[in-house]
């Protein structure tokens, strides 16, 4: 075993943020952040990197990224779409079905995208969607969710660092763990006061 004296002697840090490690005949590669690096294997029998195909990979990338913010756009009007008709459906005719869909999309892909914050909201009012049902769901607290996750992509607030945007979740946090114990709570009455005595 070798001590952190002999580790960081053999380091070899190179352009790309990439930083090998040499033990014996064995050789620990810390890949930087480029997709080149990434794309890097050093063998003696890789025979190296395709540059071309690291390129192309790197361009196609690019070239995808503008899409990311067009998909979180589409979801978040798609997710504004399903509440309007949620909303504004007679309320023994709501179907949840779209609403949770949609959160449940940017629950799923809004963090890979660049919008965990999105994401964390969209979850939680999955969340509702999923604990409570369409009658009783407090139409107020679902249109906290919605506007949330508008004013967080329309805001491009990517990360935890913004006050706001933490005490907004913890807020919508504590609201949906109140309705949810007291739905419960309800449906353990409604319950009592059906068994025959």
């Amino acid at each position: 075993m070798r001590n952190n004296n002999t580790l960081a002697q053999n380091e070899a840090p190179e352009s790309d943020g990439t930083v090998a490690q040499d033990f014996g005949d064995t050789r620990v590669i810390h890949l930087g952040g480029t997709l080149r690096a990434k794309a890097a294997v050093r063998s003696s029998d890789a025979g190296g990197v395709d540059e071309m195909s690291v390129a192309a990979a790197d361009a196609a990338m690019k070239d995808l990224s503008g899409d990311f913010q067009n998909w979180m756009g589409d979801e978040v009007n798609r997710l504004i779409a399903a509440y309007e008709v949620f909303r504004d459906s007679p309320p023994d005719q709501r179907d949840v079905g779209p609403l949770f869909r949609a959160s449940h999309d940017i629950r799923g892909q809004a963090a890979v995208f660049g919008f965990p914050i999105a994401a964390e909201i969209a979850g939680s009012l999955s969340k509702l969607l999923d604990k409570i049902e369409p009658d009783y769901l407090p139409i107020q607290l679902v249109a906290h969710h919605v506007d949330s996750v508008k004013a967080i992509y329309r805001n491009n607030i990517r990360d935890y660092a913004n006050p706001v945007a933490t005490q907004i979740i913890h807020n919508l946090r504590r609201a949906i763990d109140r309705v949810v114990d007291a739905r419960q709570k309800a449906m353990q009455e409604e319950m009592r006061f059906r068994r025959p005595s």
